[in-house]
C-alpha cells in the first residue's frame, strides 16, 4: 500500500513524477535523454519567467502563512524583490515589466478578497511530497498551493504561465496526482477541489472536483506507468512538429528529419 513519507527518502528507489510520465508518453527517446542519460536542458526564457512567477507567489503566501501582518502590497513588494534577486542573472527587463503587471492584477484581486473577508486560507506554498509505492518506486512532486476553501473543502492548485490553455482543459492528470496525495494524507477527506491557476489569463482557473474514488483508480494507473517505463528497452522517438522545440533535437536523427533541423536555426517558445 502506498504511504506518504515525512521527508525525502535516502533510498535508491526509482523516482516517478508527473513530468516524467508525461515526457515518456510524449516521446520515449526524450525520456531517455532527460532521465537516463541526464543530458542538459536548454535555458529557455519562458521557463525562467515561470520559475520567477512561482517563486514570487510562494514567498508572498509563505510570508502570510508565517504571520506577516504588513499590508498586502508591502508583502508583495518584498516577495517580488526577493524573487528578483534570486533570478537576477537570468530574468530580463522585459520579463520583469510583464511580471509587475501580472502581480499588480493579483494584488488587486486578493486585496478585494481581503476587504470582503474572503481572503484565501492558504495552508502551504510549494510543498514537496514523496510517496513510497510498496518499495518499488517513489512518486515525488511539489504542489504550488494548498488552501482550505470557505466551504471547508481542501483545494490543491497549480500555477500555469502558458498562453495557450486548450490542452489544460483536456489534461487534468497533474491535478489528479495532487489530489491523490491529499487523500492519502487524510483518510477523513471525501472530496478535494483542484485547479490550474492561469497567470497570464488574469488568474482565471480551470477547476475540478475529485472524490475518494480517485484513489484506487489512480494508484492502478501509477503502478502501470512505472512498470511500462521500467520495462522499456527500445526508446523509440515520437516525432511531430514539436520536435523543433526539443532540448535534445541535436541528438535525434528522427526529429531532425521531421523538422529539417539546422543547428543555426532558433525556434520560439513552446506553446503547447
Amino acid at each position: 500500500m502506498p504511504i506518504i513519507l515525512n521527508q525525502k527518502p535516502n533510498s535508491e528507489m526509482p523516482r516517478l513524477s508527473v513530468s516524467k510520465i508525461k515526457t515518456f508518453k510524449s516521446c520515449k527517446l526524450k525520456y531517455k535523454f532527460a532521465y537516463i542519460d541526464y543530458l542538459p536542458q536548454q535555458k529557455r526564457d519562458y521557463l525562467v519567467y515561470g520559475n520567477f512567477a512561482h517563486k514570487t507567489l510562494e514567498l508572498f503566501h509563505q510570508f502570510i502563512i508565517d504571520g506577516d501582518n504588513r499590508e498586502l502590497n508591502v508583502i508583495m513588494t518584498s516577495a517580488f524583490k526577493l524573487a528578483k534577486d534570486k533570478f537576477k542573472d537570468e530574468i530580463t527587463k522585459e520579463q520583469l515589466a510583464e511580471a509587475r503587471k501580472l502581480f499588480s492584477i493579483y494584488l488587486k484581486n486578493v486585496t478585494k478578497l481581503k476587504i470582503n473577508n474572503e481572503f484565501p486560507n492558504v495552508l502551504s506554498a510549494e510543498k514537496g511530497f514523496y510517496i513510497d509505492f510498496d518499495g518499488k518506486f517513489v512518486l515525488n512532486g511539489v504542489i504550488d498551493r494548498v488552501q482550505l476553501d470557505s466551504d471547508k473543502i481542501l483545494h490543491v492548485q497549480d500555477y500555469k504561465t502558458t498562453k495557450k490553455i486548450i490542452y489544460l482543459k483536456k489534461d487534468d492528470f497533474q491535478l489528479q496526482v495532487y489530489a491523490y496525495t491529499k487523500f492519502l494524507e487524510d483518510d477523513s477527506l471525501e472530496n478535494i477541489r483542484a485547479s490550474y491557476i492561469l497567470l497570464k489569463h488574469d488568474f482565471t482557473t480551470i477547476n475540478k472536483l475529485y472524490t475518494r474514488a480517485l484513489v484506487p483508480k489512480l494508484e492502478k494507473e501509477l503502478f502501470k506507468n512505472f512498470e511500462t517505463i521500467d520495462n522499456e528497452k527500445l526508446w523509440r522517438p515520437e516525432t511531430s512538429y514539436l520536435c523543433r522545440y526539443c532540448d535534445y533535437i541535436a541528438k535525434c536523427r528522427a526529429g531532425q528529419t521531421v523538422t529539417g533541423f539546422n543547428p543555426s536555426t532558433s525556434f520560439g517558445e513552446e506553446e503547447w
